[in-house]
């Protein structure tokens, strides 16, 4: 289950409008709208109940780590370096895509 929230949306949108990143979705004709949409339909919103004060190399990844708390989440799969630094935070696993397969190859 993918969690999500309200911060995190608002980050998504705000990512969306990278030039950079505009460009890949453009080019393989996807409308912003569209994918901010699929986003909410495949994932769970949750209210953050904690503030929290952990990615001190960069506080803006702390929403990550909010809605891990809120959702009680195993992991946070990231390629965020400031996240993976952290490599866990109370219960909850911070992982590479590559290492979260590893972890959970097998188990369904």
């Amino acid at each position: 289950m993918v969690f999500i929230s309200e911060e995190i949306v608002i980050e998504i949108c705000r990512v969306l409008t990278y030039e950079k990143i505009a460009k890949i979705y453009e080019a393989e004709g996807l409308p912003r709208d569209r994918l901010i949409e699929t986003v909410l339909e495949t994932s769970k919103f949750i209210k953050v109940t904690k503030k929290v004060k952990a990615v001190f190399a960069h506080p803006a990844d702390d929403k990550v780590i909010e809605c891990a708390l809120a959702a009680k989440a195993d992991y946070i799969v990231s390629g965020d370096k400031h996240l993976l630094e952290l490599t866990s935070y109370e219960d909850t696993q911070i992982l590479s895509v590559n290492e979260f397969l590893d972890a959970t190859e097998g188990k369904s």
